[in-house]
């Protein structure tokens, strides 16, 4: 089904004559200066145009032909020996469905026949290769034009995001049900990899996040070391691959199974921002304007709580919000989990707290993926200048948010599908208060 990406991908450029594009796959890479093999993943573009999962090979198109033409690794005794089977062309060309297949060694012979005018490469690093070969190279032009291909999923594409989505939730799932008092935040990163092993899933979209307590306010935290105590939350933030589709979503939960009831009220403001942005979402819509949505939901939520004070209206002019939802509502997602076409060219992130780091600034158009993730974290680091600073020490509770600063925070994401009329969701974890404590009551 990668020949339908190729198409895509060739309409986007005019029929030039005698004009190619090469693209390189990904070697495998070593541990720093040693013989260790690192786990080979393919370059993200790469796999888009062909759907191949082995390293060393590379392809062109020829634009005035539409040819795809690949080039496979011409492997010796010595790779026979250390690892195995060496694949024949006749099996690449059954299984890959090129025009043509020819070794990597061809790449100069073939061009030189060609003779092109001008060859397209993904990158200053290819470019290179290609000019000292003889050849006028532009190294601007292809990888934005795959990147638009790659904004809107085909129907095959969703069909493997679907089963990333649903393994991902299967192992949030079991996660959530093995969490107990007394574990390490580690053994749940074990569980969660071992129900992906369990499907052929080894590839982790990302390295995960599993924190609990005040990890749990930590965006990226990859310690991994702390023990899960009664009374706190959890975070985990993970994914698995899929056929290089990406799975991503995140759940906070009570470590003992109970929420208390400072926790459910916070966790219930987060939920709401959550399920308010996720309904709104249909083609049309502006992503920041759903940040907005989400930023004014938890600002009104903590408004209720008595923990800040004000108009809800004067306090998102304030930008309040930021304090508490520091980052981006969600990003694109597909072959990588932060994946490309999140910003048009010549669009510019938005200079206001918080939004700032929104991934994904664009009109929602049918066929697009994207996580919806607001979070609602209490980080001494924000919150400490905030208690001194003037213009914004008036707007917050401070003995009440003091106690706070130990509370961790709470991120719910799930990775949503855009429909023609609005959405489909990917994910199927636990996420409402009651169904979360039922399905660790289990």
């Amino acid at each position: 089904m990668t020949s339908l990406h190729r198409s895509k991908l060739l309409s986007v450029f005019e029929k030039h004559e005698n004009s190619i594009l090469f693209i390189k796959g990904a070697s495998i890479a070593f541990r720093y200066n040693t013989d260790h093999e690192m786990a080979f993943r393919q370059e993200s573009n790469f796999l888009y145009l062909t759907g191949i999962h082995e390293p060393d090979f590379s392809c062109m198109l020829d634009l005035s032909t539409g040819e795809y033409l690949l080039f496979a690794p011409k492997r010796d005794t010595k790779y026979a020996v250390w690892n195995g089977y060496i694949t024949p062309q006749e099996t690449y060309k059954s299984r890959y469905e090129p025009d043509a297949i020819y070794y990597d060694t061809d790449i100069e012979a073939v061009l030189k026949k060609k003779n092109p005018k001008l060859v397209y490469c993904l990158d200053e690093t290819q470019a290179q290769e290609i000019r000292k070969l003889g050849f006028t190279v532009n190294s601007d032009s292809l990888m934005a034009a795959i990147t638009e291909c790659r904004v809107i999923k085909t129907e095959w594409e969703m069909v493997q995001m679907r089963i990333a989505g649903k393994v991902t939730s299967e192992a949030h799932t079991e996660v959530m049900r093995y969490t107990k008092p007394g574990l390490k935040e580690y053994q749940l990163k074990a569980v969660f990899e071992g129900v992906g092993a369990k499907y052929n899933c080894f590839q982790q979209a990302f390295s995960g996040i599993y924190g609990a307590g005040k990890n749990s306010a930590v965006l990226h935290y990859q310690e991994r070391l702390d023990e899960l105590k009664s009374g706190e939350l959890v975070l985990v933030d993970a994914g698995l691959e899929y056929n290089g589709y990406a799975g991503d979503v995140t759940r906070t939960y009570p470590v003992n199974g109970k929420f208390t009831e400072t926790q459910a009220s916070i966790y219930q403001i987060c939920l709401d921002a959550h399920n308010a942005t996720i309904e709104a979402i249909k083609p049309g819509v502006l992503t920041e304007d759903l940040h907005l949505l989400a930023a004014q939901t938890i600002i009104s939520g903590l408004k209720d709580m008595n923990l800040v004070y004000g108009e809800v209206e004067e306090l998102m002019d304030q930008n309040l919000f930021a304090l508490f939802f520091p980052h981006g509502l969600g990003h694109f997602l597909g072959i990588d989990t932060h994946d490309v076409g999140g910003y048009k060219k010549g669009v510019e992130p938005i200079q206001r707290p918080g939004i700032q780091y929104l991934r994904t600034r664009r009109e929602l158009e049918p066929g697009m993926v994207l996580t919806i993730e607001p979070g609602l974290y209490f980080i001494p680091p924000l919150l400490l200048p905030a208690f001194k600073n003037p213009a914004q020490q008036k707007f917050l509770n401070i003995p009440e948010l003091t106690k706070l600063l130990d509370f961790g925070g709470i991120r719910i994401e799930d990775d949503i599908h855009v429909s023609e009329t609005g959405y489909e969701n990917l994910t199927d974890v636990p996420k409402s208060i009651a169904d979360i404590e039922n399905e660790m009551d289990n």
